[in-house]
């Protein structure tokens, strides 16, 4: 059953376009089979637009924290990213919600459900539409929600902070809630390039979780940094920005042996 569910179009947190202008109007009163948006369970960051949308479009029991919005006015359609742990399953995943928008403007109507998008664990297949999906959020005249960049005094503490997200992701014994925020942050962690185009997740916690047995950090500008990190007889070499909103990994070199004495 497709099933509409209200939500404003626009995001103010990285907003490219709102799409074509006009005036706002009152929400209309909704109709059978919408559900309002206030109806949700009230969140404390407000720049989840769709979050009620991708509430009432898990199945029962899931927990879900969203990490991506995107709309497209001119295509009348939403896609959401979100780290989501389903009902006993082991592992969460970030899976995508694609939306229809109802031309009045005010609801979506939800088109496909949760699908696996990115591969968190070690092995697996890159998922096909991960370049249609890059190649959206590069389009013009779209609003993209994507918070980028964790709040740490240096970069070297940035490993220490997404190690410890990724950790949390992947312990079952964790609350399903602190286990999908914790992905989300991890998300929040690491740059598109590394998240979307190479798909490097699951490689990164692979070589991070547990955290490194050691970390050597070289300042390569204010905003820049490289970090080498050894574990377990392998080395990896890593890039750091600083961005607005604070630090995120933006490379990462193919895994080698550790030179002795690392």
């Amino acid at each position: 059953m497709h099933r509409w569910a209200l939500a404003p179009l626009c995001s103010a947190f990285i907003a490219v376009s709102c799409g074509d202008g006009g005036g706002s109007a009152s929400a209309p009163t909704p109709s059978k089979g919408q559900v309002s948006a206030t109806a949700a369970p009230a969140k404390t960051d407000a720049r989840w637009r769709f979050r009620p949308s991708l509430e009432q479009s898990l199945p029962p029991g899931a927990v879900a924290e969203p990490v991506l919005e995107l709309s497209e006015p001119r295509q009348i359609r939403a896609l959401v990213l979100a780290a989501v742990l389903r009902p006993n399953a082991e592992h969460v995943e970030i899976e995508r919600y694609s939306f229809e928008q109802n031309p009045d403007g005010e609801s979506l109507r939800l088109l496909q459900d949760g699908e696996a998008m990115l591969r968190l664990r070690p092995g697996g297949t890159r998922h096909p539409e991960l370049a249609e999906i890059r190649r959206r959020l590069a389009a013009p005249r779209v609003v993209l929600t994507r918070p980028v960049g964790l709040d740490v005094a240096e970069p070297g503490d940035l490993i220490e902070r997404v190690s410890t997200a990724l950790a949390t992701m992947q312990d079952t014994a964790k609350d399903p809630r602190a286990r999908v925020e914790a992905a989300a942050t991890a998300v929040r962690g690491i740059d598109d390039a590394l998240l979307l185009e190479h798909d490097a997740m699951g490689e990164l916690a692979a070589l991070i979780v547990p955290m490194p047995a050691s970390t050597a950090v070289t300042r390569d500008s204010e905003r820049r940094a490289t970090l080498l990190v050894a574990a377990d007889g392998r080395s990896m070499q890593l890039g750091a920005q600083r961005k607005s909103d604070g630090w995120v990994l933006v490379s990462m070199s193919p895994p080698r042996a550790a030179p002795k004495g690392d």
